[in-house]
């Protein structure tokens, strides 16, 4: 495979140099470096995990495995495929936990009519003052029934029997 072939693998995905680069776990002037890079591509580190994050690396190891470029016995590769694997499930539940972590602005409406400045509860999208689910009624039959309960407990604040 050459540069372009590359670039062309990239553009058929339609990811860009720093959306690969994320991807990969490298940085985009590595995606760079490679698509731009003249001849045929040796094996390298970046390289590979380019090639794993757009699905080529599997087609190109045999024929770089003839050639001497990667190198690897099967069992070899086997046993690298599997701390790949690893390391992707830590990542995985590395983010999982950052986001059950992850505060944000409440931003909901105060008594003022203003947006509340207050972080949100770890994991959450509102404040300890805003978080709670609406008790309020969501149905006509519910809101009428409010109605009618609100109706009764004035009239019993107005006899004098609260």
């Amino acid at each position: 495979m050459i540069g372009a072939g590359l670039k062309a693998a990239r553009k058929a995905m339609g990811l860009t140099q720093t959306e690969l680069g994320t991807f990969a776990g490298v940085a985009r002037c590595t995606v760079s470096y490679w698509e731009n890079k003249q001849g045929q591509l040796q094996a390298s580190g970046g390289l590979n995990l380019i090639l794993d994050a757009l699905g080529l690396f599997e087609g190109l190891s045999d024929n770089y495995a003839h050639a001497g470029g990667w190198g690897f016995t099967d069992s070899q590769q086997e046993a690298l495929d599997r701390a790949v694997e690893k390391e992707h499930a830590r990542l995985a539940e590395k983010a999982k936990h950052r986001a059950a972590l992850l505060r944000v602005p409440c931003l909901a409406k105060t008594r003022k009519g203003r947006p509340c400045k207050l972080m949100s509860e770890a994991g959450r999208n509102r404040c300890k003052f805003h978080g709670g689910m609406s008790t309020g009624p969501k149905t006509p039959e519910g809101k009428a029934r409010i109605a009618a309960a609100q109706i009764l407990r004035w009239q019993r604040y107005r006899d004098g029997n609260p």
